[in-house]
């Protein structure tokens, strides 16, 4: 019995000891190059599963297998050139401070004919009943993101996105939209280099951030995003709607977008045009 108890602490002793050196704690803040904190900025391996984002405060923290030393950490921040380390000439450090350096965006000139416009519900306004897409994102603090393409047939100013949720939540969450290209089936670089995000306790129903005074316009097809950031929610249920083609997802920052197959989410956005 002595011998069994023994030898139960020597393999507990080793699954200790390689939990603690088999990944590396890489903790710091993220800020621009004037010194000012960047909250919520994508933290992540590119085409990874391991990610987070920085808190409100810009500190963040992410534990990384040292199977990824060779790797690198990038961070990523609406409005801001990404910034990359290579994993192993950080791992040691006790403290990091990522500082990223602002884009200069050179806006594209989006024409708008001065005839009487109308608005149109672009996407999908519908969605089938006791179907949902349940996400979570690989780790704890990281995010989970829903997107849909949406198809212009000319120039329009974006009214509003809107996007059907099953979940509810009791404390404040918090949303951000994004939209990007359409590039090789999937989305691509980002196209509108603004932060928006919406805080609100999430009810059951569509859930809509009004872009009335955002002046987002574009004149191409694009993949409108909802960012789940991390919350003491770790989950959220979505409406689908099947055969809904063009719906993506993601599951941490820097991640790889998958294609639903089966269905899609149900998002819409308002375009007047």
């Amino acid at each position: 019995m002595k011998k069994i108890f023994l030898s139960l602490l020597a393999i507990s002793l080793l699954v200790l000891n390689i939990s603690a050196f088999g990944q590396s704690v890489i903790s710091g803040y993220v800020k621009n190059s004037n010194g000012q904190i960047l909250p919520y900025t994508n933290i992540g391996i590119k085409r990874g599963k391991i990610g987070t984002v920085s808190k409100e405060d810009g500190k963040f923290s992410i534990s990384i297998p040292d199977s990824l030393s060779n790797d690198s950490l990038t961070f990523s921040s609406i409005g801001f050139r990404d910034k990359s380390y290579l994993i192993k000439s950080i791992a040691n450090k006790k403290s990091i401070e990522a500082v990223l350096e602002e884009k200069i965006n050179q806006l594209a000139e989006v024409t708008i004919s001065n005839v009487k416009l109308k608005q149109y519900k672009l996407g999908i306004t519908g969605r089938t009943p006791m179907v949902s897409i349940p996400t979570k994102s690989y780790q704890q603090n990281d995010i989970l993101e829903q997107a849909r393409l949406i198809r212009l047939k000319k120039p329009a100013k974006i009214m509003n996105a809107n996007i059907f949720v099953l979940s509810e939540s009791m404390k404040e969450v918090r949303i951000r939209l994004n939209f990007y290209a359409f590039e090789n089936g999937l989305p691509g670089k980002r196209l509108i280099e603004k932060s928006i995000i919406k805080k609100a306790i999430i009810k059951n129903g569509w859930f809509t951030i009004d872009l009335k005074d955002e002046a987002i316009y574009l004149d191409e097809d694009f993949v409108v995003s909802f960012e789940y950031l991390p919350s003491e929610q770790k989950s959220i249920v979505f409406a689908a709607k099947l055969g809904a083609a063009n719906s993506f997802l993601r599951s941490s920052s820097q991640g790889v977008w998958i294609k639903n197959e089966l269905g899609g989410c149900s998002i819409y956005v308002t375009a007047e045009m």
